[in-house]
């Protein structure tokens, strides 16, 4: 009789065992979703962003590297806003924002002379995206940061030198999530070393000393136009409409 159990016990274990291995099987090899813990990123849609970005470079401190950055971004509404830093680049074939030298980030609730400094967290999944509550009866946000450039070619791409630099809006910008890039306006204005000169794609609105205020154009424009300045400069008119600027 204990023998006949004993080998009715065996094959219910053989009969369940496929089973419970199969169940186990499905679990290891499907991932765990699990929700996002906080804001979440909004999808980018083909909308106009509301209003127009203001963006100042002060590119004068060449003997450190440091581009300082003030930013105005006009807000339609109050509560949760995300503001990302370009990660996917024009040539480029992977996420190459250099975002690890982005220091200094502050934002205020409107000017940043006057307005209430804004507590900013990062996504926990994103590192480019940073999230702010915008208060009540706010128009514009002010983000003030530096960018902190390499001084040796073991830190990435020299842009920085001097007697020349280059100028990429993108290093030295956010924008807000939600909108296609070429559905934001901005109006760039770049602060250049005394008696140096600029060449970009970009038209000059206004001229003030070594101060350039650019044409407005759209985000996805202004990234895909570099600038390259310097102490040295030339400028040679090849047709009515083409010039070869060398730095």
């Amino acid at each position: 009789m204990r023998i006949a159990v004993i080998i009715g016990l065996a094959f219910a274990v053989l009969l369940i065992s496929p089973a419970h291995s199969q169940i186990m099987s499905d679990r290891l090899s499907k991932p765990t979703f699990m929700e996002p813990d906080g804001p979440v990123i909004p999808v980018a849609q083909d909308i106009a962003y509301p209003g127009m970005m203001q963006l100042t470079i002060d590119a004068r401190d060449n003997k450190q590297g440091i581009f300082k950055i003030t930013q105005t971004i006009p807000v339609a509404q109050s509560g949760n806003m995300t503001l990302l830093y370009p990660q996917w680049l024009p040539g480029n074939h992977a996420p190459r924002g250099e975002i690890e030298k982005i220091t200094g980030l502050e934002i205020y609730a409107g000017e940043a002379e006057t307005g209430q400094k804004l507590k900013w967290t990062r996504d926990n999944i994103d590192v480019f995206a940073f999230h702010i509550r915008v208060p009540d009866g706010i128009s514009k946000i002010t983000a003030k940061f530096q960018f902190v450039s390499a001084t040796s070619g073991g830190q990435g791409r020299i842009v920085m030198a001097p007697s020349m630099l280059n100028l990429r809006w993108h290093q030295l910008s956010l924008y807000p999530a939600g909108y296609y890039v070429r559905r934001i306006a901005v109006q760039a204005t770049a602060i250049y070393p005394d008696g140096w000169q600029a060449a970009t794609s970009l038209r000059p609105e206004k001229k003030e000393g070594s101060r350039i205020t650019y044409k407005p154009v759209d985000y996805d424009t202004l990234v895909d136009s570099p600038v390259f300045a310097g102490r040295y400069f030339q400028s040679h008119k090849l047709t009515s409409r083409v010039h070869l600027n060398i730095v």
